[in-house]
């Protein structure tokens, strides 16, 4: 049996998915939450020298990316076929994009432009993003979940973007009835509404 180590800071951001991940599959793991004091001299003891890692059984992973797929793999998220993967990593990829999408906001230091791409965001880049994942969830057949007919990496990822992430972004709200309904769906699997209800309540 595998033992399993997540370090990342008291925050949801990065680590998330694969707290979602672990709930789902009903795994035991650490999760060594790093204060912000510390950094400095913690990173030093990682590949890249950021977080999140994963330490499972004295190996050490980095990248968010390469953890989630990981773990996805080992818990039946990751679909049934190499499609089915493909499909659900082209949903990731569309989060990405999104992030990026904020990511412009969050650090942009002049603050004329940092309003400027703000109201960009808000009013045409953000809205292309949630149209593209409302296409990705109409090109499944409506069945509510991104890929197949059960809940997978994709959905898991879609659900903390479109809450978690967005809500950092002054002003920006999801008002696709699709993208509500889905992430609704999500956050009401069991598993993951206790995980909800216990997890640490942090600033982002």
């Amino acid at each position: 049996m595998p033992t399993y180590k997540l370090t990342y800071f008291n925050a949801k951001a990065r680590g998330e998915t694969a707290r979602w991940i672990f709930a789902l599959a009903g795994q035991e793991y650490e999760d060594n939450r790093i204060d912000l004091k510390d950094w400095p001299e913690v990173k030093k003891n990682f590949p890249f020298g950021q977080v999140p890692v994963l330490e499972v059984d004295g190996f050490v992973l980095a990248q968010s990316g390469a953890i989630n797929r990981l773990l996805a793999r080992r818990s039946n998220l990751y679909g049934d076929n190499d499609i089915e993967a493909a499909k659900i990593d082209q949903v990731c990829e569309a989060l990405v994009d999104l992030g990026l999408a904020m990511r412009k906001y969050f650090h942009e230091k002049d603050e004329s432009r940092k309003e400027e791409t703000l109201k960009d965001l808000l009013e045409n880049e953000a809205k292309k993003h949630f149209g593209f994942l409302v296409n990705l969830l109409d090109a499944n057949g409506g069945n509510g979940f991104y890929v197949g007919n059960r809940v997978s990496l994709a959905d898991v990822d879609s659900a903390i973007y479109l809450t978690d992430m967005v809500a950092r972004v002054p002003g920006l709200k999801v008002t696709e009835p699709e993208l509500l309904a889905h992430v609704e769906k999500i956050q009401s699997i069991p598993a993951i509404a206790e995980w909800l209800k216990k997890r640490p309540d942090t600033p982002f």
